[in-house]
């Protein structure tokens, strides 16, 4: 549209002969840099975006006034000075409206307490990297991950304490996850992540090291009390021919469940053609484990 409105203010500048012929019929052609500066008002733009698209205008505008030699002239200035006042005002309404767009989307996409992505979000991306794990027959696999006596913590220091700590946790279990895992909060205590072109093996890895680390964490509540320490239940299902992406959070909630069942501050795999689960630990050696990196998957 820049480029069209700059070649046809181009061409009519040539046909008509302004700015060294200014009659009153080809004097509203000289307002289309101005037009052109103010539609650009209903557009959600950055600050680069929009500088450089009136760069366009203004190189075009000045070429024309200098092809007729009246770049100087008081009009011209006059016209300059307005263009930029106008510019100015654009780039803000611009810089706004991308502001209040992002904002809206931050509403509806992350988790307004730990910042993370909620729930719709989080199932919208899943079923994506799901379809295209299943095309390019990559593993893919969920970790379902729930804070252990979480009411415990809401009952005995409060709300605050327990929004506290998910934001810690978030945290923690965030930093230790690659840019290609899908991470966001379930509901309430609950949190998942969906790790695509990781098999069962790696994901326990992953799983195990998550555990630890929580297990590690102090969660300061405030300076006059001694740091809060919270373990996890995590539970694992691997995709199978055949799979839905309900089907591997039942099959991920189950082996959680087992692990909540089994004492908790365990991970627990969920086992295809199994009634039950297993203990990941079992298979895995918690020695010598080192989470995957994207070189390496």
């Amino acid at each position: 549209m820049v480029i069209a409105t700059n070649a046809f203010y181009f061409s009519a500048s040539h046909t008509l002969h302004f700015p060294t012929e200014n009659t009153a019929f080809s004097y509203s052609y000289t307002l289309l840099p101005i037009i052109q500066i103010v539609m650009l008002t209903i557009f959600p733009l950055t600050m680069r975006e929009s500088l450089s698209l009136m760069t366009i205008t203004l190189a075009c505008h000045l070429w024309v006034d200098s092809f007729g030699g009246t770049m100087t002239s008081p009009d011209n200035i006059a016209s300059y000075w307005l263009q930029t006042v106008i510019a100015f005002m654009v780039v803000w309404s611009q810089l706004s409206q991308l502001h209040m767009i992002l904002r809206l989307y931050r509403q509806a996409t992350l988790d307004p307490l730990t910042g993370i992505y909620n729930r719709r979000m989080l199932l919208q991306l899943a079923m994506r990297a799901l379809a295209v794990s299943e095309e390019r027959h990559s593993p893919f696999s969920v970790l379902l991950l729930d804070l252990d006596k979480f009411k415990r913590i809401n009952d005995k220091w409060g709300h605050y304490a327990g929004d506290v700590v998910l934001q810690s946790f978030t945290r923690t279990v965030q930093e230790r996850l690659r840019k290609s895992d899908i991470f966001g909060r379930f509901g309430g205590e609950e949190f998942i992540v969906f790790l695509p072109k990781c098999s069962g093996e790696v994901t326990a890895q992953i799983a195990n090291r998550l555990l630890e680390e929580v297990e590690s964490m102090d969660v300061p509540i405030d300076e006059s009390r001694t740091p809060l320490k919270v373990t996890a239940s995590i539970g694992i299902s691997t995709f199978q021919p055949g799979d839905t992406l309900s089907s591997l959070i039942e099959r991920a909630d189950s082996a959680l469940y087992q692990a909540k069942a089994e004492g908790r501050n365990c991970v627990r795999a969920y086992q295809p053609g199994h009634q039950t689960s297993v203990d990941a630990r079992h298979s895995v050696s918690r020695d010598n484990i080192d989470m995957p990196t994207e070189a390496s998957l």
